[in-house]
């Protein structure tokens, strides 16, 4: 099989770029991993054939985890991506989406996107635990069509390169969610050192005793309160009548 993109040949599975030193080969068996967070809920609609649809989306910020990103004609792997997660209707596997606008310049990072899709059911699970502060870290795995350096070592972190674009097409790439999960964002436990740093630095046992006339004093205060509110309901009763 022969095909052809701009700059880009493709024979039996291998991709030659012209002016890029050797080849490119996909590799379905090497999933590419995925962290998010920052993760927002965004409520919408829209109107379809003349009727409402709900367009609400999850928003978050993704980076590649133990992988990088990049576009075979440029240099400079990408280290996060804006993420949109939608959902669909039916409980097929999840699909993963990584676009890049058609002759657009500047860093990778602020022009790579990705749509992750998700089955209506897992997609309210997950807006769900948002909501509930259950959902602040996402990961997941796809399987893509991205492109690796043949001959790449197998112990280095992989690279996955998106073809370069075609007839000024946005270049694009898509996956199979393989894995997904999610989890609260950890909060201060006593061993952190946030949580050290505002210790107090003495303990309870340490504390010198209270002054019992101070104690009275108190409880003599709280008592009055509680007359006068009594008398306050007392005189707002007798007015009312």
């Amino acid at each position: 099989m022969n095909d052809r993109t701009d700059g880009a040949s493709i024979v039996d599975g291998r991709m030659t770029v012209a002016g890029v030193a050797g080849a490119f080969v996909q590799n379905t068996a090497k999933p590419l991993a995925f962290r998010a967070e920052g993760l927002v809920a965004v409520a919408g609609h829209d109107w379809r054939d003349g009727a409402l649809q709900d367009s609400g989306r999850i928003e978050a910020r993704a980076r590649p985890d133990g992988a990088r990103l990049a576009r075979i004609d440029q240099p400079g792997p990408a280290q996060e991506l804006a993420l949109t997660i939608r959902s669909f209707p039916g409980e097929s596997a999840p699909l993963l989406r990584l676009s890049l606008p058609g002759g657009a310049q500047g860093d990778l990072d602020d022009r790579l996107a990705a749509d992750l899709f998700l089955p209506q059911p897992l997609f309210a699970g997950l807006r769900q635990d948002l909501a509930e502060g259950r959902a602040g870290l996402l990961s997941f795995a796809a399987t893509t069509n991205l492109w690796l350096r043949e001959g790449g070592p197998d112990d280095e972190s992989p690279v996955f390169h998106l073809a370069p674009e075609a007839g000024g097409r946005p270049a694009q790439a898509h996956g199979r969610v393989q894995s997904i999960s999610w989890r609260a964002v950890p909060t201060e436990s006593a061993g952190d050192p946030a949580f050290l740093a505002g210790s107090p630095d003495q303990s309870a046992e340490d504390e010198p005793p209270e002054d019992p006339v101070a104690e009275q004093l108190r409880r003599i205060n709280w008592s009055l309160k509680q007359v006068l509110i009594v008398l306050a309901f007392l005189m707002l009763i007798i007015a009312l009548k």
